[in-house]
């Protein structure tokens, strides 16, 4: 591989939406430098300062492109130094990507962006890095660009948010939610039930979770949607760096209540992020990207069509072993709603 051409790192600001109840300060990335070395090591040396005014550590990732920023799909799986989880502030942060190893041959001109998360937004989003992965764990593999997804799955709270901005008439409101209504048509105020805050909205359809989408991707000027089949199944069971892919959506291939909320082992849903091992009789049930419930809890609407239906992935409360599996697909027209059906959302970093 010849040296190729690396420009100035983007500056990226990345906390995402402050969190209603708690102020927070997202974190600033400047000062941002790359280099390849002059060797055969096909290295890539990046520099950047990373502040935080709220002293929080954070995730940081890389993208790159190769269109200058038209989009950002070049693999940069293989980092190393001052980057994923767990990065305090500070100046002279150092990240070393292995290009040789992701884009074998690859010359050319190259931009790149440096992202930091807090983890203190509204959204809890993970990073997802461009990348391949095989397509129900089969023989047929597909490349997903980067993108970020949420850790949990959307929350009462975060459905009532845009309810109370974007919802007066309660076109998108259902009996079923446990979330109230009071008011009359044209100017409803909802408040989701006490201590339901942080459990997944349910009695959703797709053209909820899209209206809620619209309404994210207008308030921050930024491009959020529902996973289509390969964004959502990635997040779920591949592992690259093991090359797994998982039958569930929490790096395993069995199951159990200690694992999953499936087949009625809970009588109903749990909060978002239950099986965090912290709580009592739970395992810590991520997936390797950092999302929480792929498996059960709740249904999750794609964008992945079925006709004139829309598939469902992940299974949920009451549903068995079979249908919690990252390859299983269920349906239903958009405009369905029950008490199993939610949504997580994606944001594009295109």
């Amino acid at each position: 591989m010849k040296k190729a051409s690396l420009s100035i790192i983007y500056l990226i600001l990345c906390g995402l939406i402050p969190a209603v109840v708690f102020a927070n300060s997202a974190p600033v990335v400047s000062n941002v430098t790359a280099s390849q070395r002059n060797d055969d090591s096909k290295l890539v040396d990046i520099y950047y300062n990373l502040a935080d005014a709220d002293g929080d550590n954070c995730t940081v990732w890389i993208a790159i492109s190769d269109n200058s920023g038209l989009t950002w799909s070049v693999p940069a799986i293989t980092c190393t130094g001052a980057v994923g989880a767990g990065i305090a502030p500070g100046i002279n942060k150092h990240i070393i990507w292995d290009a040789g190893r992701d884009v074998p041959g690859k010359i050319g001109d190259f931009k790149a962006r440096v992202y930091a998360d807090d983890g203190k937004g509204d959204d809890q989003m993970v990073p997802v890095p461009a990348g391949s992965y095989p397509i129900d764990g089969g023989a047929n593999w597909v490349f997903v660009a980067s993108y970020m997804i949420g850790k949990y799955e959307v929350t009462n709270a975060q459905y009532a948010a845009f309810l109370n901005n974007a919802d007066p008439t309660a076109a998108h409101w259902d009996a079923g939610m446990e979330i109230g209504r009071t008011g009359s048509s044209g100017s409803y105020y909802y408040t989701p039930v006490e201590s339901k805050e942080q459990y997944p909205i349910r009695y959703v359809s797709y053209y909820d979770a899209e209206a809620y989408c619209q309404w994210k991707s207008q308030k921050t000027g930024m491009n959020y949607h529902l996973p289509d089949k390969y964004q959502w199944q990635k997040a779920a069971a591949w592992d690259p760096v093991q090359q797994i892919f998982w039958t569930y959506g929490f790096q395993s291939s069995t199951i159990s209540c200690n694992w999953c909320n499936y087949n009625n082992c809970k009588g109903g849903p749990t909060q978002v992020g239950f099986y965090n091992g912290i709580n009592s009789g739970t395992n810590n049930a991520n997936s390797y990207f950092g999302c929480y419930d792929m498996s059960g809890n709740v249904w999750e609407w794609t964008t992945e069509p079925s006709g004139s239906n829309r598939v469902l992935r992940g299974g949920s409360w009451y549903n068995s072993a079979s249908s919690c599996a990252v390859t299983f697909v269920s349906n239903n027209a958009p405009s369905y709603r029950n008490n199993g059906l939610g949504f997580r959302v994606v944001l594009d970093l295109n």
